[in-house]
């Protein structure tokens, strides 16, 4: 939990803090975006920090190496409109760092608001 919660507060800062949590070929796999590779990851977060405007943990469960949270995440597109995303984000983490990172959405909106702007 606590390599998370860093690795959280980091992408939140607008820092390069979070890179030291993560491995240099860590994988992401989402409903939008599917990147290898701590670069790849780092312009992905990039493109999608700056249109975040809160989030909410509602559970987090913890067995072994794995960490499965539910979070609510409010995103500002594009268009100005802002829209809540339920996800359940899964990670891996290994020798104190995240590995793997799965996260699952209904990016049906997303998607819509994204080929408006």
């Amino acid at each position: 939990m606590e390599i998370f919660q860093a690795f959280g507060k980091g992408l939140m800062s607008g820092t390069d803090s979070w890179k030291e949590l993560v491995s240099e070929n860590v994988t992401f796999n989402g409903p939008v975006d599917q990147v290898n590779g701590i670069e790849a990851f780092a312009k992905l977060n990039a493109n999608f920090m700056p249109m975040v405007r809160g989030n909410e943990m509602i559970r987090a469960v913890e067995a072994g190496d794995f960490l499965i949270t539910q979070m609510q995440m409010k995103v500002e597109m594009p268009t100005g409109k802002i829209i809540e995303l339920d996800m359940s984000e899964w990670y891996e983490m290994k020798e104190g760092k995240i590995q793997h990172i799965k996260i699952y959405y209904d990016a049906d909106e997303f998607r819509k608001e994204m080929q408006v702007a």
